[in-house]
């Protein structure tokens, strides 16, 4: 019972804190058969919930043992169905300790369960994909075994990709790969088990990568970024993709990652040549306090008529911004300004935001709706009070995004009247660094033998 109520409030609070979360190839899943997820982890708490989410499958979770030191807080998570893992760079003195936990795999497995390993053993909250441990193997072989090859155990690999993995409101995708079926591997295992259980952590290696946007190192994460800031929805056009479909969304940055990482290793001259002239442009938007996307051709001018509605739009709803501010500026604001103050690690910001974001909003606003109910003393004005909550809440995250739009386009038109040339030496910066792009692209895709878009 304490479970399912605790996976309600889980998967209520990631619903809540994202956006959007979706799922691709889902329906690979296998149904009613064991399996073994396996994860990377950009996002310590938040990755098992969400992962269990959209497999649709009760899920058993294998976690660090130091979770569980305390008595209670231990109690309580193996209620919640995790399993603890014994790490060398926590204590190399407990590893003995791991054979209880592949028998507890075992028996998952035996009972055609499933459950969720990440086998990196660490979460950093870098876009970066660590070494891939052999212990989702070794279980799943070692069950196998134990039951003479009859249980078909599979191995899942899930990629996470969050949008902005420390933000709230942003979104999710997890992308399910292609099971890997261990009773495949069964004459190479009898012979070597070693070299089985390396071969099929290779191939989940693999998969992870594929499945995720992470990158090699994080000396390209700048370049990447900037790309997808500068160039990410041209390209997409180009090659007749829609940025707003998760897939195609995906599609465009895994290419980005990959072109980048293919000139790093081919021609990193090219590399320095565009960090130069990167930093150069990125430079002079920061003096003026401009956003790219203003000196981007194809989002058009904006029309008198259309700064006339956006205003009308923000002086309108100014009181309806102003209610839910007053309703959940603190629940808002807390958790952010508790991560700042006391969360050290990247992994953790989001996690630590949505936990106790969560926590406040089950203590505010009880406690503002008996205000207003004894206020009013009209059960009627309470149950609407009541229901105004939440969307008045993510109205005032829409609104403020707008305001903050407006004031970038008057900030764009006082500085494009007061300082043309400078606005002028921008957007041939910018174009220069677009068609040095242009040519990048079409080098790599015939380097590479991937079919070059359509000319239209």
């Amino acid at each position: 019972m304490l479970y399912y109520i605790i996976k309600l409030m889980a998967i209520t609070a990631i619903k809540t804190f994202f956006n959007k979360i979706s799922a691709e190839h889902d329906d690979t899943i296998p149904r009613g058969e064991p399996v073994i997820f396996t994860s990377n982890h950009p996002n310590t708490m938040m990755d098992p919930i969400i992962i269990e989410y959209t497999c649709k499958r009760k899920l058993y979770f294998f976690a660090k043992s130091t979770l569980f030191d305390n008595p209670i807080a231990g109690w309580f998570l193996k209620q919640m169905q995790l399993v603890p893992v014994f790490r060398r760079q926590d204590d190399a003195t407990l590893m003995h300790r791991n054979e209880e936990t592949f028998t507890k795999g075992y028996e998952i497995l035996k009972q055609r369960k499933a459950f969720l390993i990440f086998p990196e053993g660490i979460s950093t909250g870098e876009r970066i994909l660590s070494e891939v441990k052999t212990g989702a193997a070794r279980i799943g072989f070692g069950a196998e075994a134990g039951q003479n090859w009859n249980l078909g155990v599979k191995i899942v690999p899930v990629g996470l990709n969050y949008s902005k993995a420390f933000k709230f409101r942003s979104d999710v995708l997890a992308r399910f790969g292609k099971p890997i079926i261990l009773s495949e591997f069964r004459s190479l295992y009898e012979k070597d088990n070693m070299e089985a259980v390396y071969q099929v952590t290779a191939q989940i290696e693999t998969a992870l990568s594929k499945l995720t946007i992470n990158l090699k190192d994080l000396e390209t994460q700048e370049i990447v970024e900037a790309l997808e800031t500068i160039y990410k929805q041209e390209l997409a056009v180009d090659l007749g993709l829609e940025i707003k479909d998760k897939a195609d969304d995906f599609s465009v940055t895994k290419g980005l990652i990959n072109a980048v990482e293919w000139y790093f290793e081919h021609d990193p001259d090219r590399v320095d040549i565009f960090k130069e002239r990167l930093s150069k442009y990125l430079r002079l938007l920061e003096r003026l306090h401009i956003k790219d996307e203003f000196l981007d051709p194809s989002t058009g001018s904006t029309s008198f008529w259309a700064r006339f509605k956006a205003l009308s739009y923000l002086i309108i709803l100014f009181p309806v911004y102003l209610y839910g501010l007053i309703n959940n500026v603190i629940p808002y604001k807390f958790p952010r300004w508790y991560a700042s103050r006391f969360v050290k690690y990247k992994a953790e910001i989001a996690p630590w935001k949505m936990v106790i974001g969560f926590a406040v909003f089950l203590i505010y606003y009880p406690i503002e709706i008996i205000i207003f109910a004894s206020i009013t003393k009209s059960v009627i004005w309470t149950i609407i009070y009541t229901l105004s909550l939440i969307p008045s809440g993510n109205f005032v995250l829409k609104y403020i995004h707008r305001v903050r739009d407006y004031r970038q386009h008057l900030r764009f038109l006082s500085v494009f009247y007061k300082k043309r040339t400078l606005i002028y030496e921008l957007i041939n910066q910018r174009q220069e660094i677009i068609d040095f792009l242009n040519t990048c692209k079409t080098e790599y895709m015939s380097a590479v033998n991937l079919p070059l878009p359509k000319q239209t």
